[in-house]
């Protein structure tokens, strides 16, 4: 043997024994130490770092296969192959014994790839569940179930693996899957209440009543959450959404939504695909959504994906409850307002037909002891005096030069109203693969703020000139409606691609009018001092077909067109005959929309689509881009933004109206008045584990085609109609703070926003910017529910600054050549006044009684706790003497019960 060899087989053989046995102990090593691990959703990183700490042997991986891995164990004396097989079983990482004592994490290697689909189902009443969040355990792969609640995710490893599925409302659900499943639909259903079964365990409880998502601007709550929250008479959607961080919620006059320093008729509010006009019911109070048919809400606040269009501000998507499936359910509920009903038809086993009912009965039933309450509750009785607020100068009456003057009267006027309002839907699985839908729905208003004002003297009205009395009676009737129909057809053409095709028709109408009429005493006739009326018509045709093309893991494609024909038809008149403004507009308008969410450089998220609408009455080409991430910082913070260009086509004009309070109509844009537009910039920073969420975002927008019209130019009668509208700029901008407890017996959240809104009018305030009719620089919100045993308490506390508005400075006449003497109102600095800061505390207790056949939920809300005075607006009337101002005062102290059965 060559003697250069000697040495290495002499270490050879030296090795070789050591090595066995090296590797005899590291298999000995992970088959005898005996470890326990209990851990629950923590980085798979310190759960590797627990077991390091208990069996000093190495265990060696990589920084960038672990990274974003979340995993549960729960061993006890288990052997170390036995927990780390364990531990890693629904991750996409294996181990390995090496023979020098190591523990060696590596990937594992598959063969084969695996698409899973499938749906998201209530497990009461077997209605899909829209937007629900499905996640891979122990990898980032996810997805979010679409409208109808399917969902897919793509290129999925063989082997055993779990699914994590997450809904607003209801208790998470984990889902193993052991077996093969291409080309199987998975049903995972979810149940409001804890569930045990042998392959669905559900894990926590979780009683979050909003959910901020990963998007920026974007929000859900949980109709069914809402239920615990104080109300005006029964559960109401947009009050619930007015407690949002962003989202004004001291308007008591209007469940209006103003989000971000926009308007009501800035939001895009769609039920069922069904293009909403007016969302008011009991002027203002109650929305007019029946939240016994809603199963879903959305909310983008600002930055929206190009899917949606034809509006500046915001986006609320609503989406009907389908009925039960599995059986015949209904139930019914009454309060202080208004009674309910709803009932729910499953049929054959692949559809449901849901019909629900709701109207007020205070116009039907009014006794002595509810009017005593009535009264007493909403402050009708409350009154006094004021020297003219908002100004320090007293009032002269009509041709007056420094004459006497009279003290202003101040009184305080609530309402009178009834609504009611029709939910049906019929859903029904044509296949397996193709579901139908048909929507109604129809909500109809009549508000009387009409008043008795009693014997007042009116200046300058007798036939010498000099002053009259007379007994006056303010009518002010407003009556409005919708009506809306939609069919839709979803089809999955393969595990990848689903379509959407969808027709839509909406109209809303409203009609107003109001005048003062006097009744002379002595001579019996009746004169009217001013009067005017509005009617206003909008009719819209929708047809929409929305595509999703799930690429690969990391990319999602969605394409879509749209057709839109919109009608809008004013009459405005003022003294009975003058027409002040006469339109018949018809425009159509066509989109195309593509967006491409990214997923491809984790940790971040990216983006990015555009929206491009040709508007048939400028014959211009609208292109609107839209650009959106999330970046991930880490196992729990986010950095988040947005920017997009948004165009609106049809807007609810302000018209100013500065004795009575600012009224608004719907017009289409043409080219004198254009469409409106908004340039969004958002950045926000987030911070969320299992119990708490922070969250903080900036919001600038610009805005361009602001629209008002007013009469305070009309110089003659002669003043054509286009004149009077005046096109401005503005822009809103501020920053939320939001702090959320999101489970436990007690939870709920607090925020503020500090926000800015002004507009700027070359024709108001001398061409100088001012603070627009919805600025609140400050609002602080307070949202806590508590639950004890069988009882829930809920309390929530709102602060704002005060409105902005313009006031009346002095009225004075002048005598026309022909004799006769015409009236003018000088008016001051554009919303230069603000009413007195807003601020309420509302309360609740429910509790829910179950038997055999009946769950029973008793609810006793008070609204207004403290009963604070809060004004909705000020009217002036001039021609009175002495001049009223009048403060429209929201409710006071208002206490409610409320009743709701539902059948088993």
């Amino acid at each position: 043997m060559p003697k250069r060899l000697m040495p290495i087989l002499f270490a050879t053989i030296l090795v070789i024994p050591h090595a066995l046995a090296a590797d005899v102990l590291s298999k000995t090593d992970i088959d005898t130490i005996r470890v326990s691990l209990e851990v629950k959703d923590i980085p798979l990183r310190d759960a590797i770092q627990k077991l390091i700490s208990q069996t000093r042997l190495q265990i060696v991986y990589n920084d960038v296969f672990v990274n974003g891995i979340t995993v549960s164990c729960s061993c006890k004396d288990f052997t170390l192959r036995k927990a780390l097989e364990q531990l890693l079983s629904n991750t996409p990482l294996t181990f390995r014994a090496m023979k020098d004592g190591q523990v060696v994490i590596v990937k594992r290697s598959y063969r084969k790839k695996r698409n899973l689909k499938g749906y998201i189902k209530d497990a009461e009443t077997g209605e899909t569940l829209p937007y629900a969040n499905i996640t891979l355990k122990g990898t980032k792969q996810g997805t979010a179930s679409n409208v109808s609640g399917y969902f897919v995710l793509v290129n999925v490893f063989d082997g055993p693996c779990t699914l994590r599925v997450e809904y607003i409302g209801y208790e998470p659900v984990d889902l193993p899957i052991n077996e093969p499943r291409a080309g199987k639909t998975i049903v995972v259903k979810m149940r409001q209440r804890a569930l045990q079964g042998a392959e669905v365990t559900v894990t926590a409880e979780n009683m979050q009543t909003m959910e901020v998502a990963d998007d920026p601007g974007q929000i859900r709550i949980s109709p069914r959450q809402i239920s615990t929250l104080p109300s005006v008479g029964e559960v109401d959607i947009f009050r619930a959404l007015q407690l949002l961080p962003g989202i004004s919620g001291v308007n008591d006059g209007s469940s209006g939504l103003y989000v971000r320093g926009g308007t009501p008729d800035q939001n895009l509010v769609l039920f069922d695909g069904i293009t909403i006009y007016h969302v008011d019911h009991f002027f203002g109070f109650i929305s007019a959504f029946n939240t016994e048919a809603i199963k879903d809400v959305r909310v983008f606040k600002g930055g929206f994906p190009a899917k949606f269009g034809g509006r500046t501000s915001s986006v609320v998507e609503l989406t009907g409850k389908s009925g039960s499936y599995d059986k015949f359910q209904a139930g019914g509920s009454l309060n202080l307002l208004s009674g309910s009903g709803i009932v729910q038809v499953p049929i054959s086993g692949r559809g449901a037909w849901l019909v629900s009912f709701r109207r007020s009965y205070t116009d039907i039933i009014k006794s002595d002891l509810y009017n005593s309450i009535y009264n007493s509750i909403t402050g009708q009785n409350r009154g006094g005096g004021s020297d003219n607020p908002g100004n320090n100068n007293p009032v002269a009456g009509p041709g007056q030069r420094g004459g006497p003057r009279f003290a202003p009267q101040q009184e305080v006027l609530t309402p009178d109203f009834y609504y009611h309002d029709l939910n049906s839907k019929l859903s029904y699985a044509l296949s397996g693969n193709d579901i139908f839908s048909l929507s109604l729905y129809n909500g109809r208003d009549n508000l009387d703020m009409s008043q008795d004002l009693g014997n007042l003297r009116f200046r300058g009205q007798n036939a010498a000139g000099g002053d009259t009395t007379a007994n006056a009676f303010v009518d002010d009737i407003t009556e409005w409606s919708n009506i809306g129909v939609s069919g839709k057809w979803s089809r999955v053409w393969s595990d990848r691609i689903y379509s959407n095709l969808l027709i839509a028709h909406s109209t809303y109408s409203s009609e107003s009018r109001s005048g003062l009429s006097t009744e002379s005493p002595s001579q019996n006739t009746l004169a009217r001092a001013f009067s005017s009326s509005e009617q206003n018509e909008v009719r819209d045709l929708t047809i929409g077909l929305d595509n999703e093309w799930q690429i690969s893991k990391s990319h999602k494609l969605e394409l879509g067109v749209w057709y839109s024909k919109i009608d809008v038809d004013l009459l405005f008149t003022a003294n009975d005959s003058a027409n002040i403004l006469n339109r018949d507009d018809e425009a159509i308008q066509t989109s195309f929309y593509v967006q491409d969410k990214w997923n491809g450089l984790s940790p971040l998220q990216l983006t990015l689509g555009v929206r491009t609408t040709n508007y048939e009455p400028t014959q211009t080409t609208y292109v609107e881009p839209r650009a959106s991430f999330n970046l991930s910082l880490g196992e729990s913070l986010s950095l988040k933004g947005a920017w997009g260009e948004y165009n609106q086509f049809v807007n609810r004009i302000t018209n100013e109206n500065v004795l009575q309070g600012n009224r608004d109509f719907w017009l289409l844009a043409n080219d004198r008045l254009e469409p409106s537009f908004a340039e969004h910039k958002i950045l926000g920073l987030s911070y969320e584990n299992r119990e708490f969420l922070f969250d903080v975002e900036t919001y600038h927008k610009d805005l361009d085609g602001v629209a008002e019209f007013s009469r305070r130019f009309r110089r003659s009668p002669d003043t054509p109609a286009e004149a009077l509208f005046f096109l401005g700029t503005g822009i809103s901008k501020g920053i939320e703070f939001l702090a959320q407890k999101k489970s436990g017996k007690f939870n709920g959240w607090a925020s503020y926003t500090l926000g800015k809104v002004e507009y700027q009018f070359p024709a108001f305030n001398g061409g100088e910017p001012f603070p627009a009719d919805q600025d609140r620089r400050h609002e602080v919100k307070l949202v806590g529910n508590y639950s004890f045993g069988k009882w829930n308490f809920a309390a929530t506390w709102v602060y704002a600054t005060g409105a902005p508005y313009t006031a009346p400075e002095s009225q004075y006449g002048i005598e026309l050549l022909d004799g006769t003497m015409r009236s003018f109102i000088h008016v001051g600095d554009k919303n230069a006044n603000r009413l007195p800061a807003y601020h309420r505390m509302d309360v609740s207790f429910t509790r829910r009684f179950s038997g055999d056949w009946l769950d029973v939920d008793l609810g006793i809300s008070v609204f207004n706790l403290y009963d604070h005075t809060n004004v909705w607006y000020r009217e002036y009337l001039l021609d009175a003497s002495p001049v009223i101002i009048r403060d429209v005062a929201t409710l006071g102290l208002t206490p409610t019960v409320s009743l709701k059965v539902n059948l088993k």
